[in-house]
């Protein structure tokens, strides 16, 4: 499998879907990366995420962390939400540095507290309820196992271009839920979200419930938008 063509080919026969076009409009994948998360000292608006884990995904893949090309993501080095890059409302940060040492990947991400949803997403991360990246690359080159008890594929080289944060897709609300409990977040921290969420849904000719159904979906973003939403109405009335 040499081209890159072939492997998508392949990866299309085996998991339809899984071929995303990524933000700056070429096709690619997206997974999750396991990391370490750390305070900066001196810089409360800053954490680090540091990448150090090359277990299996659920695609039976290894991403090798040395083999990470960060030119193109370097070139518009914007953190998002749930990889949706549609609005500037959903930039919660931006990498001030990203960078691989020791096979490791480090990303110094400094959060827009003034954006809500930035707010939101720097206490989570500080409280430990975010522990993870989403990543969106290109692979450059790769290698199939051959034998029992290799992964199914290896990237050895790939081009960063995204970095997300993402709740737990199957289950959002219980980040935010959670993040409550331990009062990492306050319930004015997801009522500011909400009210963001809703003002870029509507506009002053739109019903608020039309708003509302407007961030309610399938998709990761939309499950995460809509617990938000859901926590934020349950704590009208409180501090």
């Amino acid at each position: 499998m040499n081209t890159l063509s072939d492997l998508y080919a392949a990866i299309r026969a085996k998991s339809p879907g899984r071929i995303v076009t990524l933000s700056d409009n070429r096709e690619g994948l997206r997974t999750g990366l396991a990391c370490e998360v750390k305070a900066v000292e001196g810089e409360p608006a800053m954490i680090d995420f540091i990448a150090t884990d090359e277990t299996l995904d659920r695609y039976s893949e290894v991403i090798k962390l040395d083999g990470w090309e960060l030119g193109p993501y370097k070139a518009n080095p914007v953190v998002v939400d749930s990889h949706n890059y549609y609005t500037i409302a959903n930039i919660i940060g931006r990498s001030e540095k990203v960078w691989v040492e020791k096979g490791q990947m480090w990303n110094r991400v400094k959060f827009a507290l003034d954006n809500p949803l930035g707010a939101l997403a720097h206490k989570l991360s500080a409280g430990g309820f975010i522990k993870s990246e989403s990543v969106g690359f290109i692979p450059l080159e790769w290698t199939d196992g051959q034998k029992a008890g290799e992964p199914y594929r290896t990237f050895t080289k790939q081009e960063l271009i995204e970095i997300s944060l993402v709740a737990v897709p199957a289950n959002p609300g219980a980040t935010i839920g959670a993040g409550l409990k331990a009062g990492t977040i306050a319930p004015a921290d997801v009522r500011a979200a909400a009210d963001l969420l809703l003002t870029l849904c509507s506009d002053q000719a739109t019903p608020p419930d039309d708003a509302r159904s407007a961030v309610r979906g399938g998709d990761a973003e939309q499950k995460l938008y809509a617990s938000i939403l859901r926590f934020a109405d349950a704590s009208r009335g409180k501090h």
